[in-house]
């Protein structure tokens, strides 16, 4: 172009006037043909190459979440007891959200009101620590996922509120059946709330391992050697033992419970025999659903029952009992039944020097609260060592 330019130019202007002309309708043309073909190839290619690449991306993350699910899966299955389930569940869930913190919530029998609380650290749980007041939880009220972007929200879970530490948290109920165990609270920074797929996922997961807890409790019950109280499906008192001989062969601290039913006799007496097995159902699903998963609940005889609290302080197991006691109270007004009351005896295993003292010192503190009214909870002492002859042998 530049040589017809020069070449017009040597002929004269009107060769030149002609050249430019000709010179600008090829510009014009290839300005049209970039614009009209050349652009929308290219904006073509590069659209169709985002679409490739979300469309890898979206069958990748696809790819991980089945493969993620199926892991999940199995291990729920090759999980043997209900702890080791809700260990797994709640690894799960911090392994969708690493960056924040998980804990399983176990809420009061029948109430949306939390009793204890179990970090999940390293992969492990820890102790459970019971929450003073009890405070209430919005996924146990509504029955659905709560979220809230700062612990200090109005809507926000009770049992969030810190006036020293601020979270924004997501809590995803925990249900075995037509009843619920707790919830799992995920917290994180104050605002940084999880994708709604990441969300989605986690309450899959929460959901998995509600029903693994539930085929647990039905197939075996409470984890625990010798046969099923055919009443109310907790192991016997073989299953006592075989717990106590564990614990003191792991050197560690633990509390022992005896609770008996205060009417129980007279519930037998003058009303009916199945009437006073719908006591001890009910007393049974009391304690399943108030005490840690990993304690043992046994039926022992009669109305007794007794329970074994692995690291777990006097101060502790008392709250637990007593918080049992009250959530019986509650459960009889609100289903209208039979009114009954309960007595607990708790022992801790320093205070014994044998299985069977520490058995005996948990009946003797029963029997004194029973002796006492009733209603009650009882903590073996020394002087109530001392007056038991039983205790001394």
């Amino acid at each position: 172009m530049l040589l017809a330019v020069l070449t017009a130019a040597a002929s004269g202007t009107s060769g030149l006037l002609s050249a430019l002309l000709l010179s600008l309708g090829i510009l014009t043309s290839l300005a049209t043909t970039y614009i009209f073909v050349l652009e929308p190839l290219v904006s073509s290619r590069t659209s169709a190459q985002d679409h490739l690449f979300k469309a890898q991306q979206e069958l990748l993350g696809e790819r991980l979440d089945q493969e993620f699910r199926v892991r999940l899966e199995r291990a729920l299955i090759t999980a043997e007891a209900e702890p080791a389930t809700l260990r797994t569940g709640l690894r799960a869930v911090a392994e969708l959200l690493p960056d924040a913190e998980v804990s399983l919530l176990l809420s009061v029998p029948d109430e949306p009101r939390v009793g204890w609380k179990i970090r999940l650290v390293g992969g492990a749980l820890e102790q459970a620590v019971p929450l003073a007041d009890t405070p209430s939880c919005t996924a146990l009220s509504t029955a659905s996922i709560a979220l809230a972007t700062s612990s200090s929200a109005l809507d926000a879970c009770a049992h969030l509120h810190d006036p020293l530490s601020e979270t924004s948290s997501v809590c995803i109920p925990l249900r075995l059946g037509d009843r619920t165990l707790g919830s799992v609270c995920v917290t994180s920074a104050p605002g940084e709330v999880a994708s709604s797929a990441l969300i989605s996922s986690a309450a899959w997961v929460v959901e998995r391992t509600g029903v693994r807890v539930a085929e647990q409790r039905l197939q075996r019950g409470p984890s625990g050697a010798g046969h099923t109280d055919p009443i109310t499906a907790l192991p016997g008192a073989q299953a006592l033992r075989h717990q106590l001989r564990d614990l003191v062969r792991t050197l560690a601290p633990f509390c022992v419970g005896i609770i008996s039913i205060d009417e129980f006799a007279s519930l037998a007496t003058h009303h009916s025999s199945a009437q006073a097995e719908d006591a001890l159902r009910l007393m049974a699903d009391v304690l399943c659903t108030t005490l840690r998963p990993e304690d043992l609940i046994c039926r022992l005889d009669g109305p007794r029952f007794a329970i074994v609290l692995a690291d777990c302080s006097a101060a502790h197991a008392t709250a637990a009992l007593e918080r049992a006691r009250e959530s019986l109270a509650l459960l009889l007004v609100a289903q209208e039944n039979l009114p009954f009351t309960c007595s607990a005896g708790l022992v801790e295993s320093h205070r014994a020097t044998s299985l069977d003292q520490i058995v005996q010192l948990a009946e003797a503190a029963c029997l004194q609260a029973h002796a006492g009214g009733g209603n009650r909870v009882m903590l073996a002492t020394e002087s109530s060592m001392q007056s038991n002859p039983e205790t001394r042998r």
